[in-house]
This record gives C-alpha cells, sequence and structure tokens, in this order.
C-alpha cells in the first residue's frame, strides 16, 4: 500500500505544478469593468470579455454580478475574483451560469471530440437564486431546451483538460454546484458551499487524475460525488476513473444527507456496447461529517414488471480511506428495513459496498455505532439491497452480486476501543429469492480479510 499512496502523491503534485505553470503563461488581462453592463446584466460583457482576453480579473464590489444567461468559457482563461466579487444567477433563470466551449453530450455514444485545455476559476462568491432544491429540468439546465438531458448544475465544466477550481464558494446553489466528467488533470481546492441543495462537487466518469482538496459546508446530498455510473438524468459522462486524491472533506451538521457516494456500474450505450465505470487508485482521508460511504451501484427506481436501464456491478482496485470519524447514530436512509431492523433487508454502514473490487483498505477510523438500537448496522457491509414502497417500486437491485477479494483494516477503532474480533462489524449479505417477482438472490461476499488492530 506504501508504494500506492506514494506514487500517487507524487502523480498529482506533478498535475498541481502543470497545471499551476499553465495557468500562469496566461498572460493577457483585463478587468471586466473595462466592458459595461447592460441594464445592471454583466452576461454580454463577462462574455465579451473571455472571447478576447486570457485573463478576466473580477474586481470586488457593493453589488453582485448579474447574469441573466449561461457564459461559455474558451481554452486557456483564468477567471481571477477579487475579495468581495459575487457572481450571481438573476431570480428565475433555469440555465446554469457557466460553461466550457466544448461540451459534449456522451450519453449515448463515447465523446470522441477535441477538448478544451486549460481553464482556471480562482475565488468570488457564485450565488444562485433558489430557496430548494428544484429538481431536474426546473433549473440548472444545458440549455432552455434540455438538450443534454443528464446536466443539472450551476457549473458545467466537461470534455477538458487542466482544469483548476480553487478558493470559490457557492451558495444556494438548486442543482449540483459543479458537475465534471470527461476530464484529465482536476485540482478542485479550498471549495465552500452555504446552503446548497444537491450535491457540492458532482464528478460524473472517464475522469484521469483529480486532486480534491479542503471541501467544506452545507448540502442537500453529497459533498463531493464520484459517480462514474449515474442515472441519465444527473450525468453525461460514462467510463472509469483513475488516480484520485479526495480530502481535508468537512460536511457541515446542517446538511441534509450525510454520505459521501462514489458509484461504480457498467453502463450501456445505445449501440449495444458497454464500459465499466470503475474507479482505481483513489484516496479518501481526513473527513468528518459523513455517515456512509457508498461504494455501489444504484439504478433509478424502477417496476420489477417493467425493463430498466441495462446496468450491472462495476469494479475498483486499490481504494484507500484514512483518518476518517463516522458515528453512525442511525440510518441515513430511513428506509423500513434498516428502521424495523429486518435481519434479511436491514443491514446498513459506514461503508456500503456493492462493487466488484480487487483490494480495499481501511486505516485509522474511528466508528461510533450503537449495537444495542441498530443490531444490523455494522462498519463494512457488501451485497445486495432492497427497498419497495406499497406502490412495489424498487429503490436498489436485490439481484445484483459483488465480491471484495481483499479488505485491509489497520487501527480501527469501535468506540473508542480496538475490538479483538473485527468479524461482528461486518455482514456479508444474501439474498434467497427474496421475491417471486424476480431473481433476487443477490450476493455479497469477502474473499479475505486482513485486520491488524
Amino acid at each position: 500500500m506504501k508504494d500506492f499512496v506514494s506514487n500517487l502523491e507524487a502523480l498529482l503534485d506533478e498535475v498541481k505544478r502543470k497545471n499551476h505553470d499553465l495557468c500562469a503563461s496566461l498572460s493577457d488581462t483585463v478587468y471586466l469593468t473595462d466592458y459595461k453592463s447592460e441594464n445592471g446584466i454583466w452576461t454580454s460583457a463577462l462574455q465579451g470579455a473571455l472571447n478576447e482576453h486570457e485573463v478576466v480579473i473580477i474586481p470586488s464590489s457593493d453589488s453582485p454580478y448579474i447574469l441573466d444567461s449561461s457564459v461559455i468559457i474558451p481554452s486557456n482563461r483564468h477567471i481571477i475574483c477579487e475579495d468581495g466579487a459575487v457572481i450571481r444567477l438573476k431570480e428565475g433563470v433555469k440555465v446554469l451560469a457557466l460553461r466550457n466551449s466544448r461540451t459534449a453530450d456522451g450519453t449515448h455514444a463515447p465523446i470522441t471530440c477535441e477538448r478544451d485545455e486549460n481553464i482556471t476559476i480562482e475565488g468570488g462568491v457564485w450565488e444562485d437564486w433558489c430557496q430548494s432544491r428544484l429538481g431536474y429540468g426546473q433549473n440548472g439546465m444545458y440549455d432552455e431546451n434540455r438538450s443534454f438531458f443528464g446536466v443539472s448544475t450551476f457549473m458545467l465544466l466537461e470534455n477538458v483538460n487542466h482544469l483548476t477550481l480553487k478558493n470559490m464558494t457557492f451558495r444556494r446553489c438548486g442543482g449540483f454546484a459543479v458537475q465534471v466528467g470527461d476530464a484529465r488533470d482536476l485540482v478542485l481546492e479550498s471549495i465552500r458551499f452555504e446552503r446548497c441543495f444537491a450535491d457540492g462537487l458532482h464528478i460524473n466518469g472517464n475522469v484521469e487524475n483529480a486532486f480534491i482538496s479542503d471541501i467544506k459546508g452545507e448540502v442537500g446530498d453529497d459533498l463531493v460525488a464520484l459517480n462514474m455510473f449515474d442515472w441519465q438524468n444527473s450525468s453525461i459522462n460514462f467510463g472509469p476513473c483513475k488516480n484520485v486524491i479526495c480530502q481535508d472533506l468537512e460536511l457541515s451538521k446542517n446538511s441534509f444527507y450525510k454520505a459521501l457516494r462514489i458509484e461504480p456500474g457498467v453502463y450501456t450505450y445505445d449501440d449495444g456496447t458497454s464500459i465499466n465505470c470503475s474507479l482505481t487508485d483513489a484516496i479518501f482521508r481526513r473527513i468528518s461529517g459523513i455517515k456512509t460511504f457508498k461504494l455501489y451501484c444504484q439504478t433509478p427506481p424502477y417496476s420489477p414488471t417493467i425493463p430498466q436501464e441495462r446496468v450491472s456491478v462495476g469494479g475498483g482496485e486499490r481504494i484507500l480511506f484514512e483518518d476518517i470519524d463516522i458515528n453512525l447514530d442511525a440510518p441515513i436512509d430511513l428506509l423500513d428495513g434498516y428502521i424495523t431492523n429486518d435481519p434479511v433487508k436491514g443491514s446498513f454502514a459506514g461503508f456500503e459496498l456493492g462493487l466488484n473490487i480487487e483490494n480495499l483498505y481501511l486505516k485509522n477510523i474511528r466508528f461510533q455505532v450503537d449495537k444495542g438500537k441498530y443490531p444490523y448496522a455494522y462498519l463494512v457491509c457488501i451485497g445486495p439491497k432492497s427497498a419497495r414502497g406499497a406502490n412495489q417500486i424498487e429503490y436498489f437491485d436485490p439481484c445484483f452480486s459483488s465480491v471484495a477479494k481483499n479488505v485491509y483494516l489497520e487501527d480501527i477503532k469501535i468506540n473508542g476501543e480496538s475490538p479483538d474480533d473485527i468479524s461482528e462489524y461486518i455482514r456479508e449479505i444474501e439474498f434467497d429469492h427474496l421475491y417471486d417477482d424476480i431473481s433476487s438472490t443477490g450476493y455479497g461476499k469477502i474473499e479475505k480479510i486482513h485486520y491488524k488492530k
């Protein structure tokens, strides 16, 4: 494990250096205020500045810079927001605020067109107008026609290399604050969220080399989501993700949903070809405020009698979780099986696995759990899930099976103590024809557990 960690750290240090050097090579500079607003609206001014100059400085101002439609960022651009600069989307605008110029929809086939290069956005408070999560197709759309169905965000940056976002604050975002995919060499650091209502950083598939650090604040869903596979209303980028460091995350206690989702899966394109949306070589460390790390594929809610999106379990290799506090005082999904302590469907955990993974490492994990109140609460569980309402809609996939070949556990504290026997905090879930209407016989298996106190 030591070589894997040191090699990944060295690789991403080089990514940060190269992104910095590429950004520093840009010199043609203009102040946004050298352009004129139109009746207090700055959309055309910002677009003009970005079209004509490499570096655009948005000065501090007592009044926000209002945008009434999307601004498009070309390659080789650096946006610098001075302290006190607030960029606000006009109330009622349903389209996203910013996107890069070479965005492409990879829903139906892999993206093969040219990518944007060398985009940095630094500083500023970026404000949406929402007071709640409005839902897909209500705001954060790619355009008024929602021509990219899977876009729901304030800021879309995809099909891009050498992307840096830093020292930014997002406020009242009704969709995802930032949606990223089909990207290489990402640096996302020192980002804050204030009363945002969906995911903070929503990172989809085909991502290579990502340094994500110092991410904090209040969101309505995942603070950071690594959804290599995702629902078609939540992504336009599907594929593997590799070489990731995600560190120094702090979810606000006011956040509604205390999870971090890592979603692998096998995605099928329109022509029938498929791609394993897997995660390889990833480190998650120094994280607080999260109750459950979800590493499983989840299809959209469906009726078992109606064909669903074609999907199956994805993969993973060399994933490390280190120096993490988890207080699993209750399940974050208040499903009947969890609340009633159902012995078959009631298992939940700090780490919920539903992927085929070679090597998973859990190190220096401080885990709080009340087994008296929730006997089916665990540090780790692996296998299928199922939840059905009165309308017989299924919310998980009881037929999915998954295998972890090696799980390494070191320096694990359960309620402040290092257990002699870790097995009582690990659950392999198995369904045996759970329902009559489908072959719901999924299982989870850990081939070998390596435990070191």
